[in-house]
């Protein structure tokens, strides 16, 4: 015979003990060019004075973490210099204590009239583009050259990249 409920059942119900269930956490960056996530940028401008080469440090404006690499995949370069004047762009990378220095290749883009800045004569336009993949764990240094330093000239160096482990 089955047995009756009593009231003293239905009063207090038994308590089922509560089930914990984790708390769910995001999985490991899900994406398809996780790049994107260590993606650097930095630009560099300045005047070239009576020298013939002037260097340019971006290793401060690029903060690579220990233990990581840099990897740099565009340079480009903007370079006014005197009508008739030659120049040359090179990059200076490192891993640990093995340098690499890289000539890159630069275009002219015609003679022009200069405004009052930083001389009023006429000027050359030099343009580099370079997509291209080069490593670094430190320097990033560049070097621009030039075969006449009467007058000053001027240049805008990016580059472009991304931090990889």
């Amino acid at each position: 015979m089955a047995k009756r409920a009593t009231s003293a059942r239905l009063a207090a119900p038994a308590v089922r003990r509560a089930v914990r269930r984790p708390v769910p956490h995001p999985k490991a960056r899900d994406c398809d060019d996780c790049r994107a996530f260590t993606a650097f940028q930095a630009t560099t401008y300045g005047i070239l004075g009576n020298a013939l080469s002037t260097a340019f440090d971006l290793s401060s404006a690029v903060k690579i973490p220990k233990g990581k690499r840099a990897v740099i995949e565009l340079v480009t370069a903007s370079i006014f210099v005197p009508a008739k004047t030659w120049v040359s762009l090179r990059m200076y990378t490192s891993l640990a204590f093995v340098p690499s220095n890289l000539d890159l290749y630069i275009t002219p883009q015609g003679v022009h009239s200069g405004a009052n800045v930083p001389v009023p004569r006429t000027r050359e336009t030099w343009v580099a583009t370079h997509s291209l993949r080069a490593y670094t764990d430190h320097d990033i240094n560049f070097d621009i050259s030039r075969d006449y330093v009467d007058e000053p000239g001027d240049a805008t160096i990016c580059i472009s990249g991304y931090i990889a482990s």
